[in-house]
């Protein structure tokens, strides 16, 4: 009985173990790459309108000051096509932010920029 107790005590700490030890292996940490620009941090290439829509005659609604870093992209349109963005190198991203305008957040704020303004951190 008490052999079963101590194999069956065994096989739940190995199960244990390796469990954790693929949760430590996928979890990414804040230095890893990442394929999905949702999941980066972006600065902006100089002073840039922060905009109540997407739309070209939508109203200002504050100033993404130059060299704010750590902004992050809530939703773009149009959408990114993620096989270009994480195969096509960084040209193809550039092309691809270029391309598009962007809700962010950023010191705080959310509003919408153009794509051109930004860069990835």
């Amino acid at each position: 009985m008490l052999k079963r107790i101590a194999l069956f005590i065994v096989a739940h700490m190995a199960f244990f173990a390796v469990a954790a030890a693929i949760v430590a292996a996928s979890t990414t940490s804040a230095d890893a790459q990442t394929d999905n620009p949702y999941d980066l941090e972006y600065t902006v290439r100089g002073e840039t309108p922060l905009l109540a829509g997407p739309d070209a005659g939508a109203a200002q609604v504050g100033v993404v000051a130059a060299g704010t870093q750590d902004i992050r992209l809530r939703w773009c349109r149009p959408e990114f096509p993620f096989e270009r963005w994480m195969f096509g190198g960084s040209r193809a991203q550039r092309d691809l932010l270029d391309e598009r305008v962007c809700e962010v957040e950023a010191a705080g704020a959310v509003g919408f920029v153009s794509g051109r303004a930004l860069n990835l951190q």
